[in-house]
């Protein structure tokens, strides 16, 4: 069995545009390893990104507004469209992945790119 690098970005443009026209966008990056005892989150997270609907939370609210995935033999990746930046932690807790509250940035209507690859 291997190991998992899952490295998440959240990015968002700013609702401010400067007098050259241009849009401030910012991203944060953060990445853990899954080790190889807990290779069942791994594969909890790319089957619930691979559904074809968005999971929902416990009050039933979709997690995500869209996804986009794409895969090749050694990694899995997903762009997300969401209201909010916090159903990176509401994703990552469903799959059994510790992802704490606070290790997540406040950010309204995000991308969220979420890269599972082997390691």
């Amino acid at each position: 069995m291997c190991r998992y690098r899952l490295t998440v970005q959240i990015s968002a443009n700013s609702q401010q545009v400067d007098g050259g026209g241009w849009v401030t966008a910012i991203t944060f990056t953060k990445s853990t390893i899954i080790d190889a005892q807990d290779r069942a989150q791994a594969i909890a997270l790319r089957d619930l990104l691979n559904q074809p609907e968005p999971a929902r939370n416990p009050t039933g609210t979709p997690m995500w507004d869209r996804a986009y995935g794409m895969s090749n033999r050694e990694c899995w990746q997903w762009q997300i469209a969401a209201r909010h930046s916090s159903c990176l932690t509401q994703i990552l807790q469903t799959a059994g992945i510790d992802w704490p509250d606070q290790g997540t940035p406040d950010i309204d209507l995000p991308v969220i790119t979420i890269n599972l690859a082997t390691y």
